[in-house]
């Protein structure tokens, strides 16, 4: 019969899931062969040495149904992270070393499957600074194509369309660094699988639970195989997730071979399946590793299970047992045996029986191959000592074939065990079996266990004594005896206890337990409570431990000790444990005094710490103290500018403790005051700023505006002064932060200036035509300047706004009548022709002409007699003509401005 609980027979399946690999070039140019090759395979890593390791790639490839030409050569994987998937790099392996897979029962094999093992291999440094990630790291690789004959699973050529199937090999590692220390680790080794077919409607079974030379936990689940991220022969090397195949209907995890029952696997990772028609049927394993209970990495591996169109019929061995006194074999499935500790070793047997009915079959030529082997059932133990040393052999027509099974006089376990005498035969493709479940009760021989003779200790000691206690052990059959002490977590030299043999001999052991419980020799400032196993143990013939134990449940008293007490001047309260409200500004002191004392006058140590930040980074002053009964310290803080950043931080807690730890059994008692500091912005006077202008012809009205006409000069004195003297005085800067206008003002001078207490800069500007534009001679302005201190967190300034209006020069003519009429006889009257008047103020001649503006301006006069001859020509405005050599008579003049002309007569007459 078959047992899929026989977790003995260890077979392994083929077909393994893949990972995508770089295919490096071996013919120039050559392209990756897109193959129907891949059967499985999976990743190892192995620990070497220091941050060394060696990283396994391990395929499968298809004998039957792969092109030659895609086996790689050469690969290339990836390392990424889990966190974040960034990819850290990648991993070359050079030419692999192939085997052939061997089958369970090769004489069984038709050539149905053909498998060839690759190994690829190569070393790897895993540095401390590059991989101490804590959620670990995966390595990859990706290939296409699997088999384009799977029964379960779409995987068609990509050459001619449809859904394709390629396989992503993957790894999870942890990092080789944990909470600063070397985290060693090798990945789980899978067993290889091996060459075996299924039949339809026959059980088929493999053992697949690996081993981790690490001693980690492994637990098994199937999975759904792994695609690729395309349909290339060698995919690009990208980061999970990773896309999955697709189910052929009605296949599915659940329904993975259509089996009745379908594929399972154990945790412990026993596959059992029956298949229910023939196929190539694909899955995948996925293999978790765990340490002391928490995941440290994972390893997949894909499986092809070939079912075949038919296998021959084959019944299962049968196997039975009895006792040496019975005549037959009368237990069939279950038997339960005793021996007592008196019945000699060759009487300590039973006798089993294998029988096969294919052995009276003509299709098997009326033979059959039969074995036994030897499983423990509760319990795990190497038993194949049990078994003869000849375990199979061969029935022909309808024999039987009997062995002898004998027992130990120990017992592998003490009490009743069980075991399993399982029967083979060579039916293909797999064994067929059959198991004999026995029950064994073996009386070990007989044992006096070793004993204490000296009682158990329960005592409170005072801090001071010191005190023996006898300890004493035997063995009533002087067996030789072994000593183990046991403690509730402590070292016993550390707290004074000494533990001295003075014999262990066969049968005896004596000894003394010494406790010196002076405090101010060992250390009790953690533990006053302890206890102390000592076990002692025989050394009987079957090894099973019953030792016997003696207790020591210890404590000491220590002497008392007063708490020390810490108090400050800033308040009246002496129980304060924490000030808050006390605020300071910047610029400002903050002292006070704090004071430690202590009742038993013990040695005290004062000082501070401040919370979240560096004491010494702020201008802080506090000697501490130390000394006998009474300690004090003055606390001093100059809270300047460039010491604090109340931006960042404007709250300080300072955590000031005294410290008792010097008493005599060295006790750490301490006090501590905790006082909150505000600081606030300093006090900050706003600074002033005052124009005055400069220009004796150009005044400002109501002390913010001035017009002028073009041509005069602008002349503004600015003045920024500040009456703050605390701590020094403050460095004051006038700046023009603002011009603006209906046209853009531009061609004045002004530089800031800054300057401690007070700051003067100046303005200036003589416009000239080029302000105005678009035929529109009359601009505003507004000129903002502002003056501001430097005061720390409390920066203050004032501001002033100056409007200026800058006018064309008026060029109108109107009331412009030119003289016409000259006496040139040097009587000193109207001698000459110019444009000039007499002021009626001054007495003094003035210009009669129109005044040059951004319009039109002077250029010059001529003068012609009656005939069209220039006599006179000027470009002065200021110009004289005395008609000298000229006749009487009338002259015609043309004055001309660059936008307009004037023309007249004058009469000259001597």
């Amino acid at each position: 019969m078959f047992l899929a609980s026989n977790r003995f027979l260890i077979f392994r399946v083929l077909l393994e899931g893949m990972r995508r690999v770089l295919l490096l070039i071996l013919c120039f140019f050559a392209l990756p062969v897109m193959g129907s090759h891949i059967v499985g395979g999976e990743f190892e890593i192995r620990y070497i040495s220091g941050n060394l390791y060696r990283i396994n790639l391990i395929l499968y490839f298809d004998k039957l149904n792969g092109n030659p030409g895609a086996r790689d050569l050469n690969i290339e994987a990836a390392i990424f992270r889990k966190r974040d998937n960034v990819r850290m790099q990648s991993v070359f392996f050079g030419s692999p070393t192939s085997s052939d897979v061997e089958y369970t029962q090769p004489e069984c094999s038709n050539g149905e499957v053909e498998t060839e093992k690759l190994v690829y291999t190569t070393t790897q440094t895993f540095s401390d600074g590059m991989y101490n990630d804590p959620e670990g790291y995966y390595i990859i690789w990706e290939r296409c194509c699997r088999n384009y004959t799977i029964t379960n699973i779409f995987s068609n050529d990509p050459a001619i369309g449809g859904i394709s199937a390629g396989q992503t090999f993957y790894l999870e590692f942890p990092p080789v660094v944990k909470n600063g220390e070397p985290f060693i680790n090798s990945t789980p080794r899978l067993f290889p699988p091996l060459n075996d077919y299924a039949c339809p409607r026959k059980p088929y079974y493999v053992d697949f639970a690996g081993e981790d030379e690490d001693g980690d936990s492994l637990v098994y689940t199937l999975v759904t195989p792994l695609s690729t991220h395309t349909v290339a022969a060698l995919p690009p090397l990208l980061s999970a997730p990773y896309p999955e195949i697709t189910w052929k209907n009605p296949f599915s995890l659940n329904n993975i071979l259509a089996g009745i029952p379908d594929l399972k696997i154990s945790t412990d990772g026993f596959l059992t399946a029956t298949p229910s028609q023939q196929g190539l049927y694909v899955f995948a394993v996925k293999c978790e590793e765990f340490r002391e209970g928490i995941k440290i990495g994972e390893v997949r591996r894909d499986f092809q299970m070939l079912v075949v169109d038919v296998c021959p019929r084959a019944d299962p061995p049968n196997i039975m047992g009895k006792k040496l006194t019975e005549a037959n074999f009368t237990y069939d499935e279950n038997m339960t045996i005793t021996f007592s500790n008196t019945v000699d070793d060759a009487s300590r047997c039973i006798e089993v029986q294998v029988s096969d009915p294919d052995a009276s079959k003509q299709d098997d030529n009326f033979t059959e191959r039969v074995k036994i082997k030897a499983i423990p059932l509760s319990f795990k133990k190497d038993i194949s000592g049990i078994l003869p040393s000849i375990t199979g052999g061969t029935l022909t027509n309808g024999s039987t074939i009997n062995f002898q099974i004998c027992f130990d006089e120990c017992p592998y376990v003490e009490g009743p065990f069980q075991i399993g005498i399982v029967a083979y035969d060579d039916a293909c493709s797999l064994p067929l079996s059959d198991t004999l479940k026995i029950t064994v009760n073996i009386q070990p021989p007989a044992n006096a266990n070793a004993r204490f003779t000296t009682p158990n200790v329960n005592r409170l000691l005072n801090e001071g004594d010191v005190e023996t206690w006898p300890i004493r052990g035997v063995d009533d059959e002087g067996d030789p005896i072994t000593v183990a002490i046991f403690t509730d977590g402590f070292n016993p030299t550390d707290v004074g206890m000494t533990l001295t043999q003075t014999k262990n001999e066969n049968g005896e052991y004596l000894a003394q337990l010494v406790w010196d419980t002076r405090c101010d020799v060992y250390d009790f400032t953690h533990k006053t409570d302890f206890e102390l196993k000592i076990l002692i143990e025989d050394g009987d013939l079957c090894k099973f431990a019953h030792p016997d134990t003696m207790v020591f449940r210890l404590k000491v008293k220590l002497p008392g000790n007063m708490d020390p007490f810490i108090d400050s001047d800033l308040t009246a309260d002496t129980n304060e444990r924490l000030v808050e409200n006390i605020t300071r500004k910047v610029n400002e002191t903050l002292h006070f005094n704090v004071f430690g004392a202590d009742g038993d006058n013990d040695f005290l140590i004062l000082g501070v710490t401040g919370k979240d930040f560096n004491i010494s980074n702020y201008n802080i002053t506090f000697p501490g103290d130390q000394d006998n009964g009474n300690v004090s310290s003055p606390f001093n803080w100059n809270i300047a500018c460039d010491n604090v950043d109340i931006e960042v931080r404007d709250e300080f807690e300072f955590e000031f403790i005294v410290v008792d730890n010097a008493n005599k059994c060295r006790f750490y008692k301490a006090d501590t005051l905790n006082v909150i500091v505000k600081l606030e912005p300093p006090d900050n006077s706003k600074p002033d700023l005052s124009i005055t202008s400069t220009s004796p012809t150009v005044l400002l009205i109501d002390d913010d505006s001035l017009s002028i006409v073009l041509g005069e000069q602008i002349s503004l004195s600015i003045i920024g002064t500040d009456a703050d003297l605390n701590p020094q005085k403050d460095l004051v800067r006038v700046e023009l932060i603002e011009a603006t206008g209906n046209v853009t003002p531009t061609g004045y001078i002004y530089a800031p200036a800054e300057g401690s207490g007070t700051a003067v800069s100046t303005f200036a500007w003589k416009p000239d035509c080029s302000i105005f534009e678009n035929n529109v001679y009359k601009n505003d302005y507004e000129f903002t300047f502002r003056v501001y201190d430097d005061k720390c967190f409390n920066t203050k300034g004032d501001t002033v706004k100056i409007a200026i209006t800058v006018r064309d020069v008026d060029g109108s003519d109107d009331g412009f009548i030119p003289p016409n009429f000259i006496t040139p006889n040097g009587d000193d009257l109207n001698d000459f022709f110019a444009m000039v008047k007499i002021d009626e103020d001054t007495k003094e001649l003035v210009s009669i002409l129109p005044k040059d503006n951004c319009t039109g301006r002077f250029i010059d006069i001529n003068i012609f007699n009656r005939w069209g001859k220039k006599v006179y020509s000027s470009a002065n405005r200021d110009f004289r003509w005395y008609a000298d050599g000229e006749a009487s008579g009338v002259y015609f003049y043309l004055l001309t401005y660059s936008d307009k002309e004037y023309k007249g007569l004058i009469t000259v007459r001597d």
